[in-house]
């Protein structure tokens, strides 16, 4: 059985905020405790990670994305917001675990095959628009 977790894109100007998780660079987000709902864990993850909260919520992306994990053993089911968060500025981001990235830059960074896949497929449907 899969692991249900939740991440947040956050972009802005161009560029996707990125947390570094072990080796790799990875979406904000976490797994979904019992009793806990989608929103409850991004606000959660979103004030542990990044000392910040959620601003707004944009839209859900349709597609669940299953697979490996880099930081929990077995696979996950991922669900995806895309949103922003309460920090006005970019540069008021103050963990040093949590930076921007250029679109362009990411495919040079070692993030997970589930990051890279969730990315694509943002990406993709972007471009259906």
């Amino acid at each position: 059985m899969s692991i249900k977790v939740v991440d947040i894109i956050v972009e802005r100007k161009g560029m996707i905020l990125l947390i570094k998780r072990g080796d790799f660079w990875i979406l904000p987000g976490g797994e979904i405790e019992q009793g806990e709902d989608e929103m409850q864990c991004l606000e959660e993850v979103v004030a542990r990670e990044m000392k910040d909260r959620v601003d707004c919520i944009f839209r859900k992306l349709e597609k669940t994305i299953k697979g490996i994990s880099p930081v929990r053993p077995g696979e996950v089911e991922v669900s995806v917001y895309v949103g922003d968060i309460v920090s006005k500025k970019m540069s008021d981001v103050k963990d040093c675990n949590a930076h921007w990235f250029r679109r362009e830059s990411i495919s040079a960074l070692r993030i997970s095959n589930i990051t890279r896949d969730v990315l694509d497929y943002y990406y993709s449907e972007d471009r259906a628009e």
